[in-house]
C-alpha cells in the first residue's frame, strides 16, 4: 500500500467552505493508516489561523488544528529529526546547484516524505516535483516519480 504525507495545501482543503471535491474524494478513498502529516503543516496552518480576525471561523479552525488534526493523525504525525534535517540539507544544496532553490518548508516536507518512505501529496508540484522524492497532486490525480 502506498502511503502519503499530506502537505498544508491538501490539509487546508478539508476546512475550506467550498472544498475541492477531487481532493476530498482522494483523501476519502484511502484508509487512515495510508495518510500522515508533518508538524510543519500544523505550524503553517496555525500561522494562517493566527492572521484571521477574531470570531467564530477562527475559533472553529483553532479547535480543528489544536484538537481534531492531532487526534486524527496522532500516530501519523511526523517530526523533524536528524535524518530529515540531513536529507533536507542535501535537497536544498541539489536545488541550488540545479538553479531551482527549494523553499525551506517544502524542502523539509520532501525530506520528511523521503525519510519515512512516503509520497508527498501537494498542490505545489512546481516547487516539489523532480527532486528525487515522489510527489502526487490530488487536484489533478498526477503522480510525479522521484
Amino acid at each position: 500500500m502506498r502511503r502519503y504525507l499530506l502537505d498544508t495545501s491538501i490539509l487546508s482543503v478539508l476546512v475550506q467552505p467550498s472544498a475541492d471535491p477531487r481532493v476530498v474524494a482522494w483523501i476519502g478513498a484511502h484508509p487512515p493508516v495510508a495518510l500522515g502529516i508533518s508538524v510543519l503543516a500544523i505550524g503553517e496552518i496555525t500561522q494562517g489561523i493566527a492572521r484571521l480576525a477574531p470570531g467564530t471561523r477562527r475559533d472553529q479552525l483553532l479547535a480543528w488544528v489544536h484538537f481534531e488534526l492531532p487526534g486524527v493523525f496522532r500516530d501519523r504525525t511526523f517530526a523533524i529529526d536528524l535524518a530529515v534535517a540531513r536529507r533536507w540539507g542535501q535537497l536544498d544544496a541539489d536545488g541550488r546547484t540545479m538553479g531551482r532553490p527549494l523553499p525551506v518548508v517544502d524542502g523539509l516536507m520532501l525530506a520528511t516524505a523521503a525519510r519515512h518512505d512516503l509520497v508527498l501529496a501537494t498542490g505545489n508540484v512546481s516547487a516539489c516535483a523532480q527532486r528525487g522524492v515522489p510527489v502526487f497532486d490530488p487536484f489533478t490525480g498526477t503522480l510525479h516519480p522521484g
